[in-house]
C-alpha cells in the first residue's frame, strides 16, 4: 500500500511538472532539421510552430515525406528511422537550439529543447505576428522538405 502512494506521488509530480509550463499560441515560421539513424541522410524542414513553452513546443508542416504514409502498422514507428535528436532554427529571432522529438504526426512534431529557453524569446516568438512579411522563403528551396544526403548539408 505504501509502494502505490509512492508511485502515485511520483506520477503526480512528472505531471504537474509537464503541464507546469505556460504555453503560448504562436504562428511563427521555423526550420526543424532530423537526421536519419543510417547517418547518411537529412531532411530539413520547413514549417510554422504553433505552440511554444520555454521546453518545447509543437511544429507544423504538410510537406512531411510521411505524411501520406498508408498501411501503417500501430507498431511501426518513425524513430526505427529517424534519430530523436533534432536542431530547431527560427529566423526572425536568429535562435538555434538542440532539441529532441517527443512524438511525431503527420503534420505535427513535437519537439522538446535541450536546454530551455529565456522566457522573454518564447515571448518575442510568440508575440510575432502571421503576416506577408513573416513568411519564410529560403533562397535554395532545393534544400528543404526533402531527403537528402549528409554531404549536402
Amino acid at each position: 500500500m505504501a509502494q502505490s502512494a509512492g508511485n502515485t506521488a511520483e506520477q503526480f509530480e512528472e505531471v504537474f511538472y509537464r503541464s507546469s509550463d505556460v504555453r503560448y499560441g504562436a504562428h511563427c515560421p521555423g526550420i526543424v532539421e532530423l537526421v536519419f539513424k543510417d547517418r547518411k541522410h537529412f531532411i530539413a524542414l520547413t514549417g510554422v510552430i504553433v505552440n511554444l513553452s520555454v521546453t518545447g513546443c509543437l511544429f507544423s508542416n504538410d510537406k512531411m515525406p510521411w505524411a501520406n504514409r498508408e498501411g501503417r502498422e500501430p507498431d511501426d514507428s518513425l524513430f526505427d528511422i529517424i534519430d530523436e535528436a533534432c536542431h530547431i532554427y527560427i529566423p526572425w529571432t536568429e535562435t538555434h537550439c538542440a532539441a529532441r522529438i517527443r512524438r511525431v504526426g503527420s503534420f505535427i512534431i513535437g519537439v522538446q529543447f535541450r536546454r530551455p529557453l529565456p522566457e522573454s524569446v518564447v515571448k518575442l516568438i510568440a508575440s510575432l505576428e502571421p503576416g506577408k512579411n513573416r513568411r519564410l522563403r529560403p533562397k535554395e528551396t532545393s534544400r528543404y522538405n526533402r531527403i537528402l544526403p549528409i554531404s549536402r548539408r
